[in-house]
């Protein structure tokens, strides 16, 4: 139905008339749209997409990431599936084009971070889901895994349903800001048309998302893709390890009339939907216009209350968590995340591949009204997000990484100083100042519209120079 590729098709402007004029002589290159575009690598986009990984003092490193465009159906075609009006014959000219960057966290070895990188996104391409198929894959992880937490989730799935998807309570403004605080939710466009600023995603996207994160936790990630019966402290074995999975889906708000053309976050102008998933303790940060760093994450960790209470709401014992010698707060004695793929010896208690899924507005506010501007949740021309495993962020705090990166480029200038750049340079930071025992190191960076327009201010420079003075 739907696919991915880890390329885009980019309409060169300054070559736009001689192809127009070459096309008058040449009716075939009418014909045939690939002449008239360039395949540009996702991989290989600097001045878009910065991307850097480092064992740092590691003897390997566990850490993966994955950058592709995915080829997914409209909305409408979306429910009218779901519906059971299908399938539909899909001309690839109408598939909706979605950015998806993900940065995976391995432990216990690579095999379940690699899997990620690999088959994600894939996953959550083709993945199409009913209602009953999701509630049979509750059932599935019931019977085969067991233990407290599913039962208790299959016991009440509708509810469950009803809680994280259709009314999808995990929405950043009502997890992170109390309702005194989180801004008017309608926007209206320059047309007058109302944008629900909290409702970005349909109730079929956000089941597509979490039907497919579950499958492939299910499936390949603990390995009963394999249907040999055995115990389940066996296949834990047989299929080791986890990780974390921290991933943006970056869309157009605006449908575009040239459906070929991928290079929608490349527009200056552009208004772009911002999807994001969290599995684990990998954070995705946002710059906004004045150089402020915005956490779009909740971190899974044993000492939120959320999810202290999400995990000890199920079961009879007194507590799942439980703080280690050096004082760090472990679930199950062992778990630094209270969500993680792969892990199959937690999950009957709840160490979950469940994602947390927000959804914001951001990019240019050319097309929106002066008057609209101050109700977007971080002020609209937004510069860039990045997204960085805890090897960063156990040395750096969000603003450290932004002033880090936005410094950067106010010293090397715009044309050397690009996101690729800029991504290498953070993981130098973290080589130089790392201990003899630091974590693998990832930073992924995407430009938004309003790259380099923030303030020549340096908020944290004086903390970050203690730490590379004090790591002599």
């Amino acid at each position: 139905m739907a696919t991915s590729q880890s390329y885009i098709h980019i309409r060169p402007a300054s070559l736009w008339n001689n192809f127009k004029k070459s096309a008058t002589k040449n009716v075939k290159s009418v014909q045939d749209h690939s002449n008239l575009l360039l395949r540009v690598q996702l991989h290989k986009f600097p001045s878009l997409i910065g991307h850097s990984t480092s064992r740092i003092n590691r003897r390997y490193n566990d850490d993966t990431y994955s950058i592709n465009m995915l080829k997914l159906p409209s909305v409408e075609q979306e429910i009218l599936l779901n519906r059971g009006v299908g399938p539909l014959p899909l001309d690839p000219a109408n598939y909706r084009s979605v950015l998806n960057m993900s940065v995976f966290d391995g432990h216990g070895g690579d095999r379940v971070s690699k899997l990620l990188a690999e088959n994600l996104h894939k996953e959550v391409s083709t993945g199409f889901s009913d209602i009953s198929e999701f509630y049979q894959l509750l059932l599935d992880y019931k019977d085969k895994i067991g233990g407290p937490y599913w039962e208790n989730v299959y016991e009440n799935r509708f509810n469950f349903y009803d809680k994280f998807i259709k009314r999808c309570n995990t929405k950043q403004e009502q997890v992170l800001f109390g309702s005194d605080n989180s801004g008017s939710r309608m926007i209206f466009d320059s047309y007058g048309n109302i944008i629900d600023k909290t409702a970005l995603l349909s109730e079929q996207e956000r089941l597509r998302i979490y039907y497919s994160f579950l499958k492939f936790d299910f499936l390949k990630c603990c390995g009963f893709e394999d249907s040999t019966e055995m115990p389940l402290i066996d296949r834990a074995k047989l299929y080791p390890g986890g990780s974390t999975a921290s991933s943006i889906f970056v869309s157009s708000y605006i449908q575009e009339d040239n459906l070929l053309d991928e290079s929608f976050f490349v527009d200056a102008n552009g208004l772009l939907k911002l999807v994001v998933t969290q599995v684990g303790d990998s954070k995705i940060i946002l710059c906004d216009s004045n150089g402020i760093a915005h956490s779009l994450t909740k971190i899974h960790s044993p000492t939120s209350r959320r999810e202290s209470k999400r995990l000890e709401s199920t079961t009879k014992e007194d507590s799942l968590l439980e703080e280690d010698s050096f004082g760090d707060v472990r679930f199950l004695n062992n778990f630094a995340n209270t969500r993680s793929f792969g892990d199959l010896v937690g999950k009957p208690e709840g160490l979950t591949g469940e994602p947390d899924i927000y959804s914001y507005l951001v990019g240019s506010t050319r097309r929106l009204p002066y008057t609209e501007k101050s109700k977007l949740q971080f002020g609209g021309d937004e510069c860039f997000v990045v997204l960085v495993t805890d090897g960063v962020t156990n040395i750096l705090s969000d603003q450290e990484i932004v002033d880090l990166i936005t410094s950067t480029v106010n010293l090397r200038g715009l044309k050397t100083a690009s996101p690729q750049y800029v991504s290498e340079e953070v993981i130098k930071f973290i080589m130089a100042v790392a201990g003899r025992h630091a974590d693998n190191a990832t930073c992924l960076v995407l430009r938004l519209p309003n790259w380099g327009n923030w303030p020549a201010i340096d908020r944290s420079g004086a903390s970050r120079e203690n730490k590379l003075l004090n790591s002599s």
